[in-house]
Parts: structure tokens; sequence; C-alpha cells
């Protein structure tokens, strides 16, 4: 089974991709809007979503893995759960690579991916 699909990408513990945290936010519509006496709640629409994610991984071949996903920048892709959810489109607003416990040739044993998504919504 799989924690989450990226277009062409899967976090999975079989593939040695494993998510360690998940946070989804939805922002309400609704601003606050200061005035004279007080303060008042005025429908501004709904800003966009967002997804970080969170992943440790263990092993030598984690750079080329962090590179597939550093492909799909470029374009929305489509995300689903393991539960097979879809969740739409989104593009990915950043990603950070991490490295530590290098070892004697210099490739690290651990390698940290932090991921941003933010909802994809058109006009068509």
């Amino acid at each position: 089974m799989h924690h989450l699909v990226i277009g062409e990408f899967v976090f999975s513990v079989g593939g040695k991709t494993p998510l360690t945290r998940f946070n989804r936010t939805t922002p309400g519509a609704f601003s606050e809007v200061a005035i004279i006496d007080g303060a008042r709640s005025e429908r501004t629409g709904r800003p966009l979503e967002s997804i970080d994610l969170s992943a440790k991984w263990l092993q030598y071949g984690a750079t080329a893995k962090v590179d597939k996903i550093r492909a799909l920048i470029d374009e929305p892709q489509q995300v689903s759960d393991g539960q097979g959810n879809n969740l739409g489109r989104w593009t990915i607003r950043n990603l950070t690579e991490g490295k530590t416990e290098f070892i004697h040739d210099g490739r690290a044993m651990v390698t940290d991916v932090q991921l941003q998504l933010l909802e994809y919504r058109n006009e068509d």
C-alpha cells in the first residue's frame, strides 16, 4: 500500500519513501475587517488550501527519489491518498531537501524531505 501519490511519485513504506507527517490546511472564506468600534467578518472568498508533507528516508538512493519529485514542480499534479481518495490537482510550492549522517564517500544516510503543496484552481 501507499501513503500518497503525487503525479507519478508514490510515497510508500515498500518503496522506501514513507511519509512521517501530513498536514492539510483549509482556510475559511471570511476575513476580519477592522472598523472604528470593533471588527466585523467579511466574506472575501476561500483562499487556496495547502498540504505540508514531511518524510525521513534512510537509504542511499534518496537523492534520485527527491529528483523525481523535483521534476514535478513545473506542472499541477494529481494527488490521491492511500485509500484511493482523489484530492484534486495541486502545485508544488516548496521542496526542501536536507541531508545528515554522511559516510566516508560523502553519501548521506538520512534524507529529510519537506514538501508544501498548494491547491490548483483555474477558471476553466
